[in-house]
């Protein structure tokens, strides 16, 4: 346990990641408390926000604020209000999915003490401007036990994910063609979703669990940064198998080698015939199967871990030196505006549920919104709501 004060400013509590992690920060810090940002100020504004975050800094005598972001959150604190609390505590922007949202939340980054991300390129985007940028995974903390010995493994290759997402139902397709079942679970699957504990079992009784890299950036991002579709994201899913010492069969990214070492704790595969060969090859040889598993395993246990990899990084960051701010944050992007719109056109909608019309209009006409860029963001954000609402009601039987 980490000896400090921690303050944790999270977009949505009700996430079950952020709920998870919220578990665990509160294990890893002696004294941790959290701020749903998101609902205080679709609640109560931006004001009473701000003036609730500083009061809880001074109330606790929190040391370290920890900030978060959704792509829906990014208006609801500015750049300059992280600015202003870092002059006085540390402020680590602790960002998820990177891989696809990092060229909007930089702009937050930059503002912060210190940065953890999962995005290798942003780290070293961000450690070029001098903020000092630690990589982590963010593997979902165990809840459950993680041996898998005396299970027995029936299943043959398995997946557990969103099947809708790119190259998966193509990939799986491809093994069944070469006479590999795969049984696959999840949303879009054949098998369907799954509980936390059916999901654990099904990894023990797997010889091979697959894991696939390609991220789905939304079309709006790649409108202004496309280059994001090439991007690979490892996910946390080859750390939860590695600590439970199951093995995993991984599509290759860059990002993979950084964390493991293909053919010695992890396998890994760049197309669909390389995939065929690598499941038929680990499936005939099953102590080299079960050794990459071990070996998985032992780095987990030394290295990987959500506790191994936080305390390291917390306490190198308390540690540090707090740099001083020099550079002005330059915030006149396309993409930065739009990000700004489809958030303000969330709360401009939340607020006429609320039947509070001033607010609605204070929240269209906000910071941002002369500029073509941002109603563009606002207008995307009100009709996807719109086009959710009305598929809902389609969906309902008569």
């Amino acid at each position: 346990m980490l000896e400090t004060s921690v303050l944790w400013l999270v977009p949505g509590l009700q996430h079950p990641v952020y709920s998870r992690y919220a578990e665990f920060f509160a294990g890893l810090f002696g004294r941790f408390q959290v701020i749903d940002y998101r609902a205080m100020y679709l609640d109560s504004g931006r004001n009473v926000l701000c003036q609730h975050v500083r009061d809880a800094i001074e109330e606790t005598a929190v040391q370290l604020v920890i900030y978060s972001q959704f792509p829906s959150s990014y208006s609801y604190l500015a750049p300059e209000f992280l600015r202003q609390i870092s002059e006085h505590r540390a402020v680590v922007g602790f960002g998820y999915d990177d891989e696809i949202y990092f060229e909007q939340a930089k702009y937050f980054y930059e503002a912060c003490t210190a940065v953890i991300t999962t995005d290798i390129a942003g780290a070293e985007y961000l450690r070029q401007l001098g903020v000092p940028t630690y990589l982590a995974q963010l593997q979902l903390p165990s809840r459950g036990e993680t041996n898998i010995e005396h299970t027995s493994q029936d299943i043959d290759i398995s997946f557990v994910g969103d099947m809708s997402k790119p190259g998966r139902r193509e990939f799986v397709a491809y093994l069944e063609s070469q006479g590999l079942a795969v049984a696959d679970y999840g949303a879009g699957s054949r098998q369907g979703p799954v509980s936390d504990a059916q999901l654990r079992q099904i990894f023990r009784r797997s010889k091979i669990n697959l894991n696939f890299t390609a991220t789905n950036p939304p079309a709006w991002i790649l409108r202004h940064d496309p280059l994001r579709a090439g991007f690979g994201q490892i996910k946390g899913r080859p750390f939860e198998l590695a600590e439970m010492g199951c093995f995993c069969l991984c599509e290759w990214a860059p990002c993979v080698e950084y964390w493991f070492r293909p053919g010695v704790d992890i396998g890994v595969f760049r197309n669909a015939e390389e995939l065929a060969n690598q499941a038929k090859h680990y499936l005939a040889e099953d102590a080299l199967r079960r050794s990459v598993a071990a070996a998985a395993k032992a780095r987990h246990e030394t290295e990987l871990s959500s506790e191994r990899q936080f305390t390291r990084i917390f306490s190198a960051i308390l540690g540090e030196r707090r740099r001083l701010h020099t550079r002005r944050i330059v915030t006149d992007s396309p993409l930065f505006h739009e990000s700004m719109g489809r958030s303000r056109g969330t709360a401009f909608l939340h607020a006429l549920r609320r039947v509070s019309p001033l607010r609605a209009l204070a929240e269209a006409f906000g910071p941002g919104a002369s500029r073509f860029s941002y109603w563009f963001g606002f207008m995307a954000a009100v009709s996807g709501a719109l086009k959710r609402v009305v598929s809902g009601r389609e969906r309902k039987p008569a």
